[in-house]
């Protein structure tokens, strides 16, 4: 099979985000073609083992194509990478996951191709952007004297240049599945990473947004009022998916705690 331009953009594009359903490659990659010639493209590099095709099962409806690296997938990455086959860190058996980690990456992967999506056509660029692994967990002192530590482990982490500056956040992506215990303590954990010195130490920045998308309204509302109850201020912003996909991650779809109108991410607002 010969790999063509956007093949190989399909490709790293999987490789970035560990798992993609059809629709997100499609909107990403083929927004001009149709559910059949997309899906026809993507059997044809799973055919040929650059792509491994996984079937998600779906809740009361058909079950719906997942995409992970394949073998000759993780070889085009090495090549357009410039890296080593070791630092692709890719195994076969790493695509069999439980269904809840799939699901939680899917979203992630999910705000990702809206973030892609919202760049184009805009006067800004991602300059870097990092997903979640165990390079960026960072354990900070509990204020309350409660734990040993606390844990800031974000879904990602990244940045946007525009005219105005740098922007830099950190993303939680929220599939209802944790205490709002657990939530206020993610609250703290980031607070005290800010105000301890660390962060800006670690990475030359003084300032951060951590941006929280909810599945919910219900379960939006519920993360704002948690975070208000431990000080979260303008550095904690939420939205829902259904925001991401109707206005846009650019727009004023953002609530903070401390404010019941809606913000943008880019220029409003203040750590």
């Amino acid at each position: 099979m010969r790999l063509t331009l956007r093949d190989v953009s399909v490709i790293l594009s999987v490789y970035e985000n560990r798992f993609m359903r059809r629709d997100q490659i499609q909107r990403l990659h083929f927004p001009g073609s149709s559910v059949q010639a997309t899906s026809a493209r993507l059997k044809k590099l799973s055919d040929h083992k650059f792509l491994d095709k996984m079937q998600r099962p779906v809740i009361g409806g058909a079950s719906q194509a997942v995409y992970a690296l394949n073998k000759r997938g993780a070889d085009v990455v090495t090549m357009n990478l410039d890296v080593s086959r070791q630092q692709v860190h890719w195994k076969r058996d790493n695509n069999r996951v439980e269904w809840l980690f799939m699901e939680h990456t899917l979203a992630v992967s999910e705000f990702k191709v809206c973030l892609d999506l919202a760049l184009r056509g805009r006067e800004a660029e991602l300059y870097f952007h990092q997903r979640g692994d165990r390079s960026l967990i960072r354990r900070v002192s509990d204020p309350s004297g409660k734990k040993k530590y606390l844990v800031v482990a974000p879904d990602a982490f990244f940045g946007v240049q525009t005219e105005r500056g740098k922007h830099i956040f950190f993303l939680e992506v929220d599939m209802g599945t944790e205490t709002l215990k657990r939530i206020q303590e993610k609250v703290i954990a980031y607070k005290k990473y800010w105000k301890s010195g660390k962060y800006e130490k670690e990475y030359g920045f003084n300032h951060f947004r951590v941006l929280t998308v909810a599945e919910s309204e219900t379960r939006l509302a519920n993360l704002i009022q948690a975070t208000g109850k431990v000080g979260g201020k303008y550095m904690f912003v939420f939205t829902t998916f259904a925001g991401l996909h109707n206005v846009g991650i650019f727009e004023p779809i953002w609530l903070a705690a401390v404010s019941t109108i809606p913000l943008g991410i880019i220029g409003d607002g203040s750590s």
